[in-house]
C-alpha cells in the first residue's frame, strides 16, 4: 500500500473561491452473499444508491472526478426491469447534473437535477422514458434569514451553493414527494411537492436552518476526495417515513450554524458544544419541530439519517482521536429522540482502523443495519485517505450498538458500500464500488481515479 498522506487542512468562515458504464451480472459472489440472487457489475462508475422497483431496481451510477471537477457531479441512473443486470439508462442532459432520485408506488421515479444556480424536477417512466419535467422555482429563497455578514455569499440568488451542487435530497410519499435543499444563501428548506399537469408543485415550505457563514478546506496535495469530506458542510442528510415526516441532520462544523440557530429559532446551543450536527423533523403538514443538538465531542461528518419509529438514526463518522498510523476515524451511529430532543449514548464503531457510515436500514426486532467502509488509514493532521478500504455492513441494536459484522465481497482497492435498503425474502439490496481511489492515487495520472460499481443482495441473518 502507498502511504497517502498529504499535509494539514486548511480550514476558514469564507465560500469556496474555488458517462456511461458497462453494465454486467452474475449469480453468486461469496457473500455478494451466501446463496446470492443479484451480483451486478458496473465497469467504470461507482454506484451511490439503490431502490428496488416493482419488478426489479433502479442504482445511480458515478464517474469519479478530480477533486477540482467535483463540484458538478457526473451521475446517471441505471435501470434494471427483472431483477437482474442493468437493462437501461438514463442521463441528464448536457449542462446538468443529476444529484438524486427516488421511486414512487406506481413505479415511476423522480429524479432532481441541478446546475450552477437552478434546480429541474424530472418525472421518469420504469423504463427511463421522460414523462414530464419542469424547473423548480422558489421566490421564498430570496428572503430566507442570512445570520452573518453576507459578503461571503458568492450566488445568493441560486438554489444550490456555490461549493457544491450535490446539496440536494428528494424521498417519495407515495406519488408526492419530499425535498430538502441548501440554498446559495446557505438556508435549509424542506418541501412538500405534488405532481401535476404543471409539473411539480410545493403545497409547502418550511425553513429548516438560517443561512450561515459556511467554511472552505483545501488541501496542500492530492486529487480524489474518496469520502466527499471536503464539502460535507455544505451537504444534508434525510429521510422520510410512511408518514410523510422529514428528519433532516445538518453539519455544524466549519459553519457558523450554532449561533445562527440559536439566533433565529430561539433555541440555544450550548457555547460547549463544539462540534457535531443538528436534527430537525418536520411533519407532514409542514410544521417544524424544535431541533435537537447532536454534540459529538470531535470533528464529525454526517452521511446518513434513517427513521426507526419515532426515533432517527443519524451516521457518518468522526475524528476520534489524532494517531501517528492513521488509525484515528470511527463510525459515528446517533440514536435521537427527536420529539423529546434526547440522545441515547453515541456509539463509535470500530471496525477495523479507519470506519464510516454511509447509509443505514431498519432491520426487524428494532434492529439497524448499517453499511459503508473500514480498514482504511488518513492523515493524522490532514485530509488525504489511503487507497486501501474494505466493504462494511454491520448489525446494530436499537441503541446503535455494534452487534456482528456481515461479511462483504472485497477487492484488493478502495472497496465502499454506499447504499442499503430493503428488497425481497428478507434481502437486502447493498449498491457501492471497488477498485476505488485514495486521495492521492490520481496524483500521476488521473486515469487512476476510477471504480467498478456493484448492485448485490444478501442476508444479514446468517
Amino acid at each position: 500500500m502507498r502511504t497517502l498522506f498529504a499535509a494539514l487542512a486548511i480550514s476558514l468562515i469564507a465560500t469556496s473561491c474555488g458517462g456511461g458504464a458497462g453494465i454486467g451480472s452474475s449469480s453468486g459472489g461469496g457473500n455478494a452473499g451466501a446463496g446470492s440472487l443479484l451480483n451486478v457489475q458496473v465497469a467504470g462508475s461507482a454506484m451511490s444508491k439503490v431502490r428496488p422497483t416493482q419488478q426489479g431496481w433502479v442504482g445511480m451510477a458515478e464517474t469519479l472526478r478530480r477533486l477540482t471537477d467535483y463540484t458538478a457531479p457526473d451521475r446517471h441512473l441505471v435501470l434494471s426491469a427483472d431483477g437482474a443486470g442493468g437493462s437501461g439508462q438514463w442521463s441528464p442532459p448536457a449542462g446538468w447534473s443529476l444529484i438524486d432520485f427516488a421511486v414512487h408506488p406506481s413505479g415511476h421515479i423522480s429524479a432532481v437535477l441541478a446546475n450552477q444556480v437552478s434546480i429541474r424536477l424530472v418525472r421518469l417512466s420504469a423504463t427511463g422514458a421522460v414523462l414530464a419535467e419542469s424547473d423548480f422555482t422558489d421566490p421564498a429563497a430570496l428572503t430566507d434569514p442570512y445570520i452573518g455578514d453576507e459578503i461571503y455569499l458568492r450566488n445568493p440568488n441560486a438554489l444550490v451553493p456555490h461549493a457544491t451542487r450535490d446539496a440536494v435530497r428528494i424521498a417519495p410519499v407515495g406519488e408526492q414527494l419530499a425535498m430538502v435543499l441548501r440554498t446559495g444563501r446557505n438556508a435549509v428548506v424542506a418541501y412538500r411537492l405534488v405532481h401535476g399537469a404543471a409539473g411539480y408543485q410545493a403545497s409547502w415550505r418550511t425553513l429548516v436552518e438560517p443561512g450561515v457563514a459556511i467554511g472552505s478546506v483545501f488541501i496542500t496535495g492530492g486529487t480524489f476526495d474518496p469520502f466527499s469530506g471536503l464539502e460535507n458542510q455544505w451537504r444534508l442528510a434525510m429521510d422520510v417515513d410512511a408518514r410523510g415526516r422529514i428528519a433532516v441532520a445538518v453539519l455544524m462544523n466549519r459553519t457558523e450554524l450554532a449561533a445562527g440557530h440559536a439566533q433565529h429559532f430561539g433555541e440555544p446551543v450550548s457555547p460547549n458544544v463544539v462540534h457535531g450536527a443538528i436534527l430537525t423533523v418536520v411533519a407532514e403538514n409542514g410544521q417544524r419541530s424544535p431541533s435537537t443538538v447532536i454534540d459529538t465531542g470531535r470533528r464529525p461528518e454526517i452521511h446518513a439519517v434513517k427513521w426507526l419509529g419515532d426515533k432517527v438514526a443519524v451516521g457518518g463518522r468522526v475524528f476520534t482521536e489524532s494517531r501517528a498510523d492513521g488509525t484515528g476515524w470511527d463510525g459515528l451511529v446517533a440514536v435521537a429522540d427527536p420529539y423529546l430532543r434526547t440522545l441515547r449514548p453515541i456509539q463509535l464503531l470500530d471496525v477495523d482502523r479507519g470506519d464510516v457510515v454511509f447509509d443505514f436500514a431498519a432491520a426487524p426486532g428494532g434492529q439497524l443495519l448499517a453499511v459503508g467502509s473500514t480498514g482504511y488509514v488518513q492523515n493524522p493532521a490532514g485530509a488525504s485517505i489511503s487507497e486501501d478500504a474494505a466493504p462494511m455492513a454491520a448489525l446494530l441494536d436499537a441503541d446503535g450498538k455494534f452487534v456482528r459484522r456481515i461479511p462483504m465481497v472485497s477487492a484488493p482497492r478502495h472497496n465502499q458500500v454506499r447504499s442499503v435498503f430493503a428488497w425481497k425474502d428478507g434481502r437486502w439490496l447493498a449498491a457501492g464500488m471497488q477498485e476505488g481511489p485514495g486521495t492521492h492515487t490520481g496524483d500521476d495520472n488521473l486515469a487512476l481515479i476510477k471504480a467498478n460499481g456493484f448492485v448485490r443482495d444478501f442476508r444479514a441473518d446468517q
